[in-house]
């Protein structure tokens, strides 16, 4: 395991901490959920960490906060997965005779 720089990892957390409190309130969501969605963007998104910390998350795709690594609650309790969601979503669309470039 590589050594960890943990000042330089003090630098990225308050970074990301507060892209995602700006990014929050903005939209209105949570700052603390917003944070959690970027770590599981950027965790599957490595080559995205630089422009991120740089430039905010304007420079991430548009549906970054669906393409994350780490699950979630759902509203009805259940522990949810990205990669289903990510499938229920695909599913979703070929029914109504959609498709997506995912």
């Amino acid at each position: 395991m590589a050594e960890i720089d943990f000042d330089q990892a003090e630098l990225v957390i308050v970074r990301i901490a507060q892209i995602a409190s700006v990014f929050g309130q903005q939209a209105g969501v949570g700052g603390m959920e917003t944070a959690g969605n970027l770590i599981s963007y950027l965790a599957k998104h490595p080559r995205d960490i630089e422009p991120c910390l740089r430039f905010g998350i304007m420079e991430l795709p548009a549906d970054w906060h669906e393409r994350g690594s780490l699950t979630w609650h759902a509203m009805n309790g259940k522990v949810v997965h990205p990669d289903y969601a990510r499938r229920a979503r695909t599913i979703r669309q070929l029914e109504k005779g959609q498709t997506d470039d995912r």
